[in-house]
């Protein structure tokens, strides 16, 4: 289910505005679990599977939800044939507790304890684009992307949960020196694997980085071929001649015979053609 709500005003005579405010709402959301995993599903979970003569059983649910809010400012200047200039900007903010079909919960039996930052989780992103005209008939096109960092999961790489996937994250602490399973410091200092049951850290807790794209387009157009210059067969019979009202037939057969002789050097319907070069 989605919300929306827009303001458009126009600022100035070359450029308009637009605020709007979008609300997601989703149920039901596709994602896999193994329904034969050993409760109650938190790490170090010693309880027998529901089904023990049966391995891991993975079943596909729709109990996912997520949440989604956007604020999205768009842009648009206009002056003339020279400048056009449009973009936007998106502050967004998404939970979920699902990531998709083939997604698997860390906790089999609550995905409440899944539930954060969405992987779209992108706080911020921005865009413009245009076209401005330059001397010598020369025309620049930019074109810029600018998107914050996505969320990631920090897991510990074992299955500590006993459920056949090794997606559990660890706990905040600091580890013993000569005592730290994971392969930087910048995780030794901040990540603990305790050995009982313990509260893992938030879902997607640490973020990408940004990123930022610029394209930049160079272009200028130019004629070729042949232009025909001089007066059309209709006005060359205007001309002095002899016979009817310009004198005689002679006007006539002077422009027929001009057209036959550009149509004959293949310069009849020939108009000077487009060449656009670009950078």
């Amino acid at each position: 289910m989605q919300t929306a709500f827009s303001l458009e005003r126009q600022v100035t005579k070359i450029a308009n505005v637009t605020v709007s405010y979008l609300n997601a709402r989703g149920e039901h959301q596709f994602l896999s679990l193994n329904v034969n995993a050993p409760p109650p599903g938190t790490p170090f979970s010693s309880g027998p599977p529901p089904n023990p003569a049966m391995g891991p059983i993975y079943q596909y649910v729709s109990d996912g939800i997520f949440r989604q809010n956007q604020l999205i400012a768009n842009f648009n200047i206009r002056a003339g044939a020279r400048l056009s200039l449009f973009g936007n900007y998106t502050l967004n903010y998404a939970n979920s507790d699902a990531s998709g079909a083939s997604s698997f919960p860390s906790n089999q039996y609550d995905l409440r304890v899944d539930y954060g930052r969405a992987s779209f989780d992108m706080r911020h992103r921005v865009f413009v684009g245009g076209t401005i005209g330059l001397p010598l008939g020369f025309r620049l096109s930019p074109f810029a992307i600018f998107n914050s960092g996505s969320p990631y999961n920090v897991t510990v790489g074992q299955d500590l949960s006993h459920d056949s996937l090794f997606n559990d994250r660890p706990a905040f602490g600091t580890n013993a020196p000569g005592s730290c399973p994971f392969p930087t410091a910048a995780a030794c200092l901040h990540y603990i694997v305790p050995t009982s049951p313990y509260v893992p850290i938030p879902i997607n807790y640490l973020t990408g980085p940004n990123h930022f794209t610029l394209n930049l387009r160079l272009a200028k157009t130019f004629g070729f071929g042949p232009e025909i210059g001089g007066k059309s067969g209709a006005q060359a019979s205007e001309g002095p001649g002899g016979g009817g009202p310009l004198g005689g037939g002679g006007g006539r057969e002077v422009a027929a015979a001009l057209d036959e002789g550009a149509v004959a050097a293949g310069l009849g319907a020939v108009e000077r053609r487009p060449l656009d070069a670009t950078v």
